[in-house]
Formats: structure tokens, sequence, C-alpha cells
């Protein structure tokens, strides 16, 4: 088993009952999981109710939260301004405790509000909810919507196209200034995401404390929707109906789910949906109808999913994280975990020792496929495990990506990607991993999510 694979009871032994969580089996390909803790905490989902979206001071104290079912506004109900001139807008993560037990084949992954005996805490993060973009004035990395709306509809003008803020062409996503031949067309980039920009690309632009760390919190808001809704299976169709006990089922459906060959001709795989279009959610979980303009065969409807405020969870765009690198070694590959944000580094693709401040977190299958068991670390990181005999909705559901078997790009350090391409269909969701790519690579479906913590 992995690095990170630990032991213990198969149910957490204290006598406390404020917890709640989920349990799986190692041998079981089912993507169901069995709810466990106290019920009624699954009902109401204390931590996963915490996950709210606010604008942030420039050292990333909360300057307000954003009002829970509409993001155009503050908590107060007076507007909002969230095109990042008063302030990043991000996503809050609740500080909490987890407790993973492992006995034989059972696991248990648990969480709390409390310290309770055996819990590990996990700290407050942020995360932008949705992918970031360079303010080209201030030389930034930035999160905002510069959408204009028409009630709850968002502005276009009289070709359909997508109306955006005066102030858009400072904040333009995709290439930045070498999209500007785009502005009011079908394909703008105004609006849209920064991508074709690497890590090291993006990390100057990181200031005041800011990162691109995305891996842990992205992780831990994987794991608040599997407990959330007893599943592996993050792709599962959306069902806004509780059962008959009071508890969510099904999952959060597909992504932006579009064809490669048709995105490529559209923009070259560049964003085709505006940050912020599931302002009108708040911090609910849902889906929004956007319509993308100048698609092969006409206008194409696509569905944007929020998950409790991170738009576009997966299925979108590919997710830089600065704080994993792959070690591809001849007959081991490891994934290294930085927590401090000032090494982040993307290291030299031959280099023959691991990076200052990176450190083994867990031994990743050496043969791409559908990812059948996951192991986990005390602190409720998870990695794929084994990608043997699973499938697109059986196992952990998702995909794992490796070079292993590769003539090229070889063996030595890479990068991991998350969350995957919109044209990657039932492969993508919150378990996917890809580690095909060195550190330094950049692609027009690449993006960031700005991280504090």
């Amino acid at each position: 088993m992995s690095l990170i694979l630990g032991s213990g009871n198969t149910k957490p032994q204290y006598p406390y009952d404020m917890w709640y969580g989920v349990q799986g089996d190692f041998t079981s390909k089912d993507s169901n999981l069995v709810r466990v803790g106290n019920l009624d905490l699954h009902r109401t989902l204390p931590i996963q109710s915490k996950l709210k979206r606010f604008v942030e001071n420039l050292d990333g104290s909360v300057k307000y939260y954003l009002h829970q079912n509409d993001s155009r506004k503050k908590d107060s109900g007076a507007a909002a301004t969230i095109d990042s001139t008063d302030g990043n807008v991000m996503l809050e993560i609740p500080e909490y405790y987890v407790k993973v037990e492992i006995q034989g084949t059972k696991w248990i992954y648990a969480i709390s509000e409390y310290p309770l005996p055996g819990f590990q805490r996990v700290s407050r993060k942020a995360i932008s909810p949705w992918y970031g973009t360079i303010d080209t004035q201030t030389n930034t990395a930035v999160s905002g919507c510069f959408l204009l709306w028409n009630g709850n509809d968002i502005a276009r003008d009289s070709n359909g196209f997508v109306s955006v803020a005066s102030n858009a062409a400072r904040y333009r996503g995709g290439s930045g200034a070498g999209d500007s031949g785009k502005d009011g067309t079908y394909n703008s980039q105004l609006g849209m995401a920064r991508t074709s920009i690497s890590k090291a690309g993006v990390r100057p632009y990181c200031k005041n404390g800011n990162h691109i760390g995305a891996y842990r919190a992205y992780n831990q808001i994987a794991w608040l929707c599997r407990i959330e809704y007893a599943s592996l299976h993050s792709q599962a169709t959306f069902n806004a109906t509780l059962t008959a006990d009071g508890f969510h089922q099904g999952g959060l459906g597909s992504g932006c789910a579009v064809n490669g060959t048709e995105w490529n001709t559209w923009g070259g795989y560049k964003p085709f949906v505006p940050n912020g279009v599931t302002a009108i959610l708040g911090n609910n979980t849902g889906k929004v109808s956007y319509t993308i303009k100048g698609w092969t065969g006409g206008d194409k409807v696509v569905q944007v999913t929020s998950y409790r405020g991170l738009e576009a969870p997966f299925e979108y765009l590919w997710l830089l994280a600065d704080d994993i690198l792959v070690w591809n070694k001849e007959d081991t590959i490891v994934a290294y975990l930085c927590e401090d944000p000032t090494k982040f580094t993307s290291h030299s693709d031959s280099a023959a020792t691991a990076p200052d401040g990176y450190s083994p977190i867990a031994n990743l299958p050496m043969r791409s496929g559908y990812i059948n068991t996951n192991s986990f670390s005390s602190k409720g990181y998870s990695f794929p495990d084994d990608t043997t005999g699973a499938g697109s909705t059986t196992g952990f559901c998702d995909y794992f990506w490796t070079t292993y078997n590769n003539a090229t790009p070889g063996r030595g350090w890479f990068g991991a990607l998350l969350a995957a391409g919109a044209h990657y269909g039932a492969d993508a969701g919150f378990g996917y991993l890809n580690t095909n790519y060195r550190s330094s690579t950049a692609s027009a479906d690449f993006g960031f999510r700005l991280c504090r913590f």
C-alpha cells in the first residue's frame, strides 16, 4: 500500500457523537458510501454550511461576506463589488477537525466541528470560487467577476455576446494581451479566466500572501462533497431533492461538458465561461445554464455547476496545483507535498533530489486508469493508490494519468493537474489527477485558483 495509508479502529472510539463521515471498503467497487457518525449532522451538514464567498482585504482578512443566495450582494443585502477592485472574491473553508480510521479493508473519513480525541485540526483556508486572472495594471493575480447583469440574466449585446464591465480589458483572460483581437467577438476572453501560463509564470503575480497551491483546499472540498452525498461519484446526476431521511442524494452531475474538437475550433481550448456565472447562486449548490455563442452548429448551452460556492469544480479547465510535485523514478512514482507557499517551485525536470520544502506523501500507481482505491494521510489528504478494475462509476470513479509507461517525456519531475478539462467526459471529477505534464507546462486549458492558508 502507499506511504500514507494509516491503521486504526473501524469506528472511532470516544464517548462523543459530534462527528459525521462516510465509510468505504477497499475491496468494494461500489461508489456509494455508508453514512456513519451522528446522522442528524448528515442532515444539517454544519461544516459544509460554513463554506462562504467573501471579499478579502489585502492581508486576507474578511472585508465582508457575500449574501448566502446572491454573491452580487453583501450579506447585509447591500450591493457588493466583486470585480476585484474592492478586494479578491474568495471562498472560505472553515476550520474543522478530521480523523481517518482504517481496519482491515474498511475505512472511515470523519469530520467534526470540535477537537475530539484523535481528530486533527484542519486550519481555515480560502480559495477563489472561480479561476483567477491577472490585473495588468498592478501585475497582480486576482479573483473577480466582470459580468454585467439584466436581473438574474447575464447582459448581452445585440449580437448576443456577453457584456462585461468597462475595465474588463485590464483583467483579460485567455492568453491576456495576445487575445485582445477577440474583444467584442463570440470568443472574446474578456471576463474569462487567465490561462496559457505556467505555474512559474503565475507565481510572481501572487502577492500579499496569495498563492496557487490548490491541492489541499481542493482535496478538502472534495471530501466535504463526498460526505454530503455519501458517494465517490461526483458526476452522478444532480438531484436537489432530499431523500425521505433528509439526506442529500446523487452528485453534482457533469461539468461544462463539450466536444474537444469543437472547443478547439471555437477558441483553441481557451475559456468559454466567464468567471462568476454562478454568482446568482450565492453559496448554494446548483447549476446555471450558460449559452456559448459561435459554437460549431450554432449556440451551445452548457450547465455550469457550483458546489457550495466553488464554481466549475471539475470538467472545465485543468487546475494547476503548486503544492504538489511528482517524481517519476525507475521503479516508483512518488507524490511530494509542500505546505509552505514560500518554497513552491517548478523544480528541474531531471533533478536527482527533492526540492526544499517538499516531502513524500504517497506512492502513486504505476499505470494510468480509473482510480479503484485511494490512500489516506492522517490529515485527510488522499491520492490514487490503485487503478485496477474500476470505471467511471465504480471505485473512486475518476481517472489517474501517469507518464510511467510512455517513451516520452520519460522519467523525472512532473507537475499535478486537477479537475480535468471540459472534453474529458466521464474521466473527470473531484478525484482526477494528471501527472502527465512537466511542471513548467502552460496550456490554453490550464487555469489557476488563488489560495490563502
